[in-house]
């Protein structure tokens, strides 16, 4: 993470070196950004448990990390007020064994869509072109594909269909816009979303469906760096 934080850094001061003088955004401007995302995951997950004798004390699992692609639009209501909502392309997140199961590898795999919306409060320059905000927002993050993998049917015992609960949860993030002139800008953001869920896996045996669950926590602390235009 601390790679990231300065990589954005290091991309800002580049953008102000050369920058145009910096124009704030006009109240009712339109901005859309495009850009990289890079989602750390912190995650912490529950021993697994179920209705089978398999899973060993410590028996845990892991969510990796993953970057995508990352856009959104910004509305600017007042001079220091803005609407944002943040979406990008669904990324895929390989799921670990941990604890007993920590020499497992990969034993499943996961997509999700996470929009965001959040409200902005835009500061006055702190340095010449540099226009840091923050914001509170909701984050909603719908987990649309799940996979086990053969390495993980064979853990379970047999073929293995997963599930996850969809995730309601407050969100917040604090950031930069470089401008410019009057259209174009970078944007920096790094950000937070409390993403919990509940994942169950469903094995079929030859002695029936064998369950197992956990309640995992992601985590996720978000860095992106995109190229905006406002009109």
């Amino acid at each position: 993470m601390k790679k990231n934080i300065s990589l954005i850094l290091g991309a800002a001061l580049l953008a102000m070196a050369g920058a145009a003088s910096a124009e704030e955004a006009a109240v009712g401007s339109h901005t859309f950004y495009l850009g990289l995302a890079h989602i750390d995951v912190n995650s912490k997950a529950a021993p697994l448990s179920g209705n089978k004798a398999f899973p060993a004390p410590g028996a845990q699992i892991r969510v990796g990390n993953a970057t995508t692609t990352g856009f959104g639009y910004v509305y600017r209501m007042t001079d220091r007020l803005s609407g944002e909502v943040v979406l990008g392309i669904p990324p895929s997140h390989k799921i670990y064994g941990n604890g007993v199961l920590a020499n497992a590898g990969q034993i499943a795999v996961v997509r999700q869509m996470p929009p965001t919306v959040f409200l902005n409060y835009h500061f006055k320059e702190v340095l010449p072109k540099l226009h840091p905000f923050v914001g509170v927002g909701l984050n909603y993050t719908y987990f649309e594909k799940k996979r086990s993998t053969p390495t993980g049917d064979a853990i379970s015992g047999g073929p293995t269909r997963i599930t996850l609960t969809n995730s309601w949860g407050p969100a917040a993030h604090a950031g930069f816009v470089v401008q410019y002139g009057r259209n174009w800008s970078l944007v920096g953001t790094m950000a937070y979303a409390d993403v919990r869920s509940t994942m169950r896996s469903y094995t079929t045996t030859k002695d029936g469906v064998e369950e197992l669950s956990t309640k995992i926590n992601f985590r996720p602390v978000v860095t992106s760096l995109s190229l905006g235009y406002t009109f």
